[in-house]
């Protein structure tokens, strides 16, 4: 998987503190008619960032195809659901402290906002992403067995509903060590 792909995963994941800030800075421009500077550059910001890191999610997907894929027979499939609480408590919920239209705060968030991202990134760890929820995609901690019977464990996004297949063949391409990405109907 992709360095950018990583990022774009992480970006996307606050989809919703995206979409509060950028309904607090046009509140802010609305009511404030002085130093409205901050507020665009935030908005700037957060759409180009959503623009891009949306883009390259779409690609690295849609790029992903059969052909390098491994076939494996699903043994086991759980979906992930209780990361959506943690999620929420965890990762969201503590940034509306910040308040984006003051330069510093934001310069505050981004301090903290980039050192959660590192260590994401750097360690794979990626919780619910909403915007692969809407495009229908869920994620499954699957076991899973290829033609010489070796067993493994692996967190795969899938478009299906994996738990219905056990059983059954699935093609699945590596997005990294521990995420895989169902390509059985591309």
């Amino acid at each position: 998987m992709s360095r950018f792909f990583s990022i774009s995963l992480y970006f996307v994941s606050f989809m919703p503190l995206w979409i509060s800030v950028l309904f607090l800075d046009i509140l802010s421009i609305l009511e404030n008619t002085t130093n409205k500077m901050t507020e665009y550059i935030s908005m700037f910001c957060i759409l180009a960032g959503m623009c891009i890191s949306l883009a390259v999610i779409y690609c690295e997907i849609h790029r992903q195809g059969k052909e390098g894929a491994t076939i494996y027979t699903l043994k086991l499939a759980k979906e992930e659901k209780a990361i959506t609480a943690e999620y929420l408590l965890s990762y969201i919920l503590p940034l509306f402290a910040f308040d984006f239209t003051l330069w510093h705060q934001v310069v505050l968030f981004l301090v903290f906002f980039v050192t959660l991202g590192y260590l994401c990134i750097r360690h794979n760890y990626y919780s619910i992403n909403i915007a692969l929820e809407i495009a229908g995609y869920r994620i499954y901690q699957c076991v899973l067995s290829n033609d010489d019977n070796i067993v493994i464990e692996q967190l795969v996004m899938s478009k299906q509903r994996l738990n219905a297949l056990i059983g059954m063949e699935v093609h699945i391409s590596a997005l990294n060590n521990d995420y895989g990405l169902d390509v059985s109907k591309s």
